[in-house]
């Protein structure tokens, strides 16, 4: 298991008459053994035999690594994770767990694969915003007794198979190239049908054809005049 280097501490302790806590910190005391309270920032007299466990409280990231989970239609992807982690209750977050990242971790875990494998392949990409709405809420009870919450979580990398990756840059090019097909025959279909107005004008009117031949011939085009044989004019 392996997470991101975090300012959180879990209860560093510490000694001497006196304790300073800062503004980011949080005091927790216990006095033979039992918790007897908390303190904020400033400076402290430490009382007999109390021992204040110190705890960094400032907002985190916490990031989990790759992992590799299959999708409802049985598509294995590589995903990682990344989530913003604030402890709001120092206490809790000494007294709850030995390890309470490691908790953390797990439950962020398991939500990632529980709403990979509810989701096909088609649809994982377009719900990348989206996938993990919810899953603060869904943990909020657990992460409560561990005396943290989690203010953001988001998909932070999603690779597919090389296979499927193939397999989409070919639908897309394919994609493109019906599209420009598609244009091709929409610009014939236009020539056309301008051809055949042009050709059913001069039909219903010669002389636009005359006209048409002289506009030609005054451009510089070449005019061929068939006169028609003998043969034809009998």
């Amino acid at each position: 298991m392996t997470l991101l280097s975090s300012t959180f501490t879990n209860g560093a302790i510490t000694t001497g008459r006196y304790v300073t806590v800062a503004q980011w910190q949080r005091a927790v005391v216990f006095t033979d053994g039992a918790l007897t309270g908390t303190e904020g920032p400033g400076r402290h007299r430490r009382k007999g035999r109390a021992e204040w466990r110190l705890v960094d409280v400032r907002p985190s990231i916490l990031t989990i690594p790759t992992q590799e989970v299959l999708t409802k239609d049985g598509v294995q992807v590589r995903l990682s994770v990344v989530a913003t982690l604030e402890i709001t209750d120092a206490a809790a977050w000494i007294v709850a767990s030995a390890t309470p990242f490691d908790a953390i971790y797990s439950a962020l875990q398991v939500a990632l694969r529980d709403r990979v494998a509810g989701t096909d392949l088609a649809d994982l990409s377009a719900s990348r915003s989206t996938l993990l709405e919810g899953v603060d809420e869904e943990l909020a009870p657990a992460l409560a007794h561990l005396g943290a919450t989690v203010t953001s979580i988001a998909l932070k990398d999603i690779t597919l198979p090389q296979e499927v990756r193939a397999a989409i840059a070919q639908a897309a090019l394919e994609r493109q190239r019906g599209l420009g097909e598609l244009e091709r025959a929409r610009t014939e279909a236009a020539t056309l049908r301008s051809l055949a107005n042009s050709a059913k004008l001069m039909a219903e009117n010669p002389m636009l054809l005359q006209l048409r031949t002289l506009q030609a011939a005054s451009e510089g085009a070449q005019i061929i005049i068939h006169r028609g044989s003998d043969a034809d004019e009998k």
